[in-house]
């Protein structure tokens, strides 16, 4: 990534300009978040019972406002008059926290609708993860809030917390015995599960956390909900997520982006990479998850960063939170080991960060700090000097410091017990004086030198690879969040096609006649001989040409000997015309013809395909074309819409495009050509939603043009 695409966002997530998008769903989430008065339906004495626990977590850290426990046969719950029922308390409510056995929550949630409660997050269990019942209760409780005007979080979900009010609609274990901090980290969990071990890992290291949301099953509000909120909310700065699965892809999208330009970085974890974890997902939340690239096409191209742990996720905002985020992907290594120098200097490679040379004054200014057998090098080896010369330390980081070739240090320290307040000290003032982030990587590191360096807003990791990975992490979404604000505007939103819709094939030759009407180019010319030839070749043709059997019920004519290529002379057409004609005979196949096509010379082949899919809309992928495409995938998918940059980025991105690039003394393909000839047929199929899909394969490259050598559409009946 270069320097300058991220100069204009600050460590710290600032804003960049960006076109106003509307809040998905914000107000839903802010019924939930923002609630002053909180009703607990069967609410119990027992402050460790799952009824018990929001009301007592509630009392215990000081909710600001109104707790109503609804429960007819006690008096008093915890303390507090308890109400026979939420038509009882007499007042409206902001919201009610139910967890009811799944067939009452209903009618609980009518009742409530009908006494003025706003919102409602549902603990209940019993509903789509369960089977097609459950998700019969459900669908109708989704259709209850519409109806009713009301929120709904849940069902099957831990609930949520606001740390600046004190709401804790939750009876999540996460708090038995941590105090809630405040922080700018928030959370968006489909998982309770996960989100409680978020809860504590932030507690426990410091961080605290804004707000706190688990979305369950999602009946109505959702995790687009949660973030567009989130983007909007100004004691968040950072976002974390969990997802499993994207029920409305279009808002999920449009809340993403809204979070981007707000300046608030996203960080998500997408379950159901392999296919034993989609079916567990599936099996968990009732989800039905879809295809993993296509998810990770939606985070990156919304500008999110997608981490495989909650570990990472931690490491990467612990960065931005401390405002110690690199304008770039410069680093300077300093390290009182040789050995770990060049580790990091591995790992930096790795996440392609850069190790540029210091600056010659700097060189210069550190020759009197350096012992005179050390060279002034990035990495730079401090040496078992420092234990002798501990103010070498300080006069070494701000000169490095100060050197205009980089965007953040990275000082490794190991052990140094007795040295630790030198080390302490001397990181402290260098980042006050320059301002320049400073990561330490320490390893054995005591608590108390943690705690004075994180207390300076200075992060600290306790190995090489998570510490390298967080900095390449950060950088790199400072670029998607960039990219994500530049990149073409979404469509309005469009009626997806259901699921269900049938769609019909088109035959090669069909396709391509289409494909003309859409104005693209670089379709053959070509004859569809339907019936016996007479003579030779059409006049519109020549030699050698490729004859392919044409009929909509094959599309891999290949896979069955339908295609004769290098045909030169009359003879060898007619035997290829025969032989096509006996596959028709023996198989049974209504054909349309045969095809004859002028043969094309090439040097790339590629695959090409559109689609309209179930839950993202139009996609588009490429890949390594031919017949083996399937042996060895080399693809990439993004959503559309695209410009002619991005695509070159995702073609340059495929693993045989330095083959294009002049290999070996190729010829080099005009990528930025091929691209806009791609953003075209992209432009023209999102113009069209009567198409389905269109496949080309391959689509034949060559130094001067790219070729349809075939092509299948697919229509929507």
């Amino acid at each position: 990534m270069r320097t300058e695409m991220v100069d204009e966002m600050n460590s710290a997530g600032s804003a960049v300009s960006a076109p106003s998008l509307a809040p998905e769903g914000a107000a839903r989430a802010a019924a939930v978040l923002e609630a002053r008065s909180v009703a607990i339906v069967g609410a119990s004495a027992d402050p460790g019972k799952i009824a018990g626990r929001p009301l007592a977590y509630m009392l215990s850290r000081g909710f600001v406002g109104k707790l109503f426990p609804v429960n007819p046969t006690r008096e008093q719950v915890q303390g507090l008059k308890s109400y026979a029922s939420l038509a009882a308390i007499g007042e409206p409510v902001d919201l009610a926290i139910v967890g009811t056995p799944a067939g009452s929550v209903e009618d609980v949630i009518r009742e409530g609708a009908a006494a003025g409660v706003k919102a409602f997050v549902v603990f209940s269990s019993g509903f789509s993860e369960t089977g097609e019942e459950g998700a019969a209760l459900q669908r109708r409780l989704g259709e209850l809030a519409r109806a009713e005007g009301v929120t709904i979080l849940g069902p099957n979900c831990l609930g949520v917390a606001n740390s600046a009010t004190g709401l804790i609609a939750s009876f999540t274990t996460a708090l038995e015995e941590t105090p809630i901090r405040q922080g700018g980290f928030a959370f968006v969990s489909q998982s309770g599960a996960l989100g409680a071990y978020w809860m504590d890992i932030c507690l426990r290291s410091g961080l605290g956390f804004s707000k706190w949301i688990t979305t369950g099953n999602e009946c109505d509000m959702d995790a687009a909900s949660a973030i567009a909120y989130l983007a909007d909310d100004p004691q968040t700065r950072v976002i974390g997520l969990y997802v499993e699965d994207i029920r409305d892809a279009e808002a999920f999208r449009r809340a993403l982006l809204r979070a981007a330009a707000a300046g608030k970085p996203v960080i998500a974890i997408k379950a159901g990479r392999s296919r034993a974890g989609a079916a567990a997902a599936a099996s968990h939340t009732g989800a039905l998850a879809g295809d993993d690239t296509l998810y990770d096409a939606c985070l990156r191209q919304q500008g999110a960063l997608r981490v495989d742990s909650l570990g990472q996720m931690m490491d990467v905002a612990r960065l931005f939170l401390f405002d110690s985020v690199p304008q770039g992907p410069r680093l300077a290594v300093m390290s009182v080991s040789g050995g770990a120098g060049v580790l990091i200097a591995d790992e930096a490679e790795r996440w392609e960060l850069e190790l540029p040379a210091l600056a010659p004054q700097t060189a210069d200014a550190l020759k009197p700090v350096l012992p005179s057998f050390v060279k002034a090098a990035n990495p730079l080896d401090l040496t078992g000097n420092v234990v002798q010369d501990t103010a070498s330390i300080s006069r070494a980081l701000e000169a490095v410091a100060r050197d205009p070739g980089n965007d953040a240090i990275v000082l490794f320290v190991g052990l140094m017990h007795s040295i630790a307040t030198a080390f302490t000290d001397a990181i402290a003032q260098a980042r006050q004086r320059t301002h320049r982030p400073i990561v330490v990587i320490w390893i054995g590191a005591k608590e108390e030198s943690v705690a004075v360096l994180e207390q300076a807003r200075i992060p600290v990791f306790r190995d090489i690879p998570p510490a390298v990975a967080a900095l390449g992490g950060a950088v790199r979404l400072n670029g998607l969040r960039l990219a994500a604000l530049t990149a073409p505007p979404l469509p309005k939103r469009g009626r997806a096609p259901a699921a269900a819709t049938k769609t019909a094939f088109l035959a090669e030759w069909d396709s391509k006649k289409l494909l003309r009407e859409l104005g693209i180019a670089g379709i053959p010319d070509g004859v569809l001989v339907e019936g016996e030839l007479s003579g030779g070749l059409p006049a519109s043709l020549s030699y050698p040409v490729v004859a392919k059997l044409q009929a909509d019920d094959v599309l891999h004519k290949s896979d069955i000997g339908g295609v004769v290529l290098g045909i030169a002379d009359d003879a060898q057409l007619h035997a290829a015309l025969k032989h096509l004609r006996g596959i028709v005979r023996d198989r049974g196949i209504v054909a349309k013809g045969v095809l004859l096509e002028s043969m094309q010379r090439f040097d790339h082949e590629l695959l090409l395909g559109l689609r309209r899919d179930g839950r993202f809309g139009p996609t588009l992928t490429l890949g390594r074309g031919g017949v083996e495409v399937e042996l060895d995938p080399d693809v990439v998918s993004r959503l559309l819409p695209l410009d002619a940059p991005r695509i070159r980025e995702m073609i340059e991105g495929l693993r045989f495009a330095r083959l294009m690039q002049g290999f070996r003394g190729r010829d080099a393909v005009d990528l930025s050509g091929l691209a806009q000839q791609i953003a075209s047929l992209c432009d023209a199929f999102l113009a069209r939603p009567d198409l389905a899909e269109i496949e080309i394969n391959p689509l034949a490259v060559g130094k001067g043009r790219a070729w349809v050598l075939d092509a299948v559409v697919s229509r929507f009946l």
